[in-house]
């Protein structure tokens, strides 16, 4: 348990510091660990459940910018931003690192292993982000027709 506590505060600390790289508003950056904080709950939870790497992340990255375009909305900035910051616990560099470690020794079959991780865990998040921009994008188009067509009447 204490370490799921401190995998949640070093994701949340994690996104403050590249907050702060990005020269993030400094008014956002509690946001932005919030945002680590909780994508790498979301993978946590969604790796022990569903045991996969992709679908874990997919889960996750949706997580992310579903909690990214909440706070754009909210704080009436872009979500780009939010979303950044909130994915980097995500990003699969240990399995990037041991994929171009094996290569460089060799291991062929190590390096595919790691690879098709890395891969699985890139698409994962890539694939969570476009499912929620889309329905963010959606719940907009259908907002604005609404109002459009309730000014008509």
């Amino acid at each position: 348990m204490i370490q799921v506590f401190s995998q949640l505060l070093s994701a949340a600390l994690g996104s403050v510091g590249f907050g702060l790289i990005f020269n993030l508003n400094r008014r956002y950056l509690p946001a932005a660990g919030v945002g680590g904080l909780l994508a790498w709950l979301a993978y946590l939870l969604a790796a022990n459940t569903l045991r996969s790497v992709f679908l874990a992340n997919l889960l996750a990255g949706f997580c992310t910018a579903l909690y990214a375009e909440i706070l754009a909305r909210c704080c009436n900035a872009p979500s780009t931003p939010f979303f950044i910051t909130a994915a980097i616990p995500l990003i699969p560099g240990s399995t990037l690192y041991y994929c171009m470690n094996a290569v460089v020794s060799n291991d062929l079959s190590a390096a595919g292993h790691f690879g098709e991780q890395t891969f699985l865990a890139a698409l994962g998040i890539a694939g969570g982000m476009a499912i929620a921009w889309c329905l963010a994008d959606l719940s907009r188009k259908l907002h604005a027709l609404a109002i459009r067509s309730s000014g008509k009447q």
